[in-house]
């Protein structure tokens, strides 16, 4: 399968996992295309003063990839700033929220394998 940009979904989304603001998502793939592999695959725009919430996963893992900017990661209670280039996994059984507490806009590779 090729896919080109134009044909990616483009959603936003507030209060994601009670986090603060709009999100918005541009879904590389579906999980339709992943044959079930994947439950997100996707790049977040982040824009200044805004989160996506703490929250667990409990039956999947997740990783993110900072394209763009920079993030601060909560992962399991500790702090982290993560840039450009970093990557962080959270696995099945921890949790993790993200904030962009820059002036500039973050983007950042967001992938959620089922378990």
């Amino acid at each position: 399968m090729i896919k080109t940009k134009e044909e990616m979904r483009h959603a936003s989304v507030t209060g994601l996992r009670g986090g603060i603001g709009e999100l918005y998502q541009e879904h590389i793939l579906e999980k339709e295309e992943t044959a079930g592999r994947t439950d997100l695959f996707c790049v977040f725009t982040i824009e200044p003063g805004r989160t996506i919430g703490l929250h667990t996963h409990d039956t999947n893992a997740e990783v993110y990839y900072v394209l763009e900017g920079e993030i601060e990661v909560n992962q399991n209670g500790e702090l982290h700033t993560v840039r450009v280039g970093d990557v962080v996994f959270t696995a099945d059984g921890q949790s993790h929220s993200v904030a962009n507490n820059t002036n500039q806009t973050a983007k950042m590779l967001a992938i959620i394998f089922p378990q």
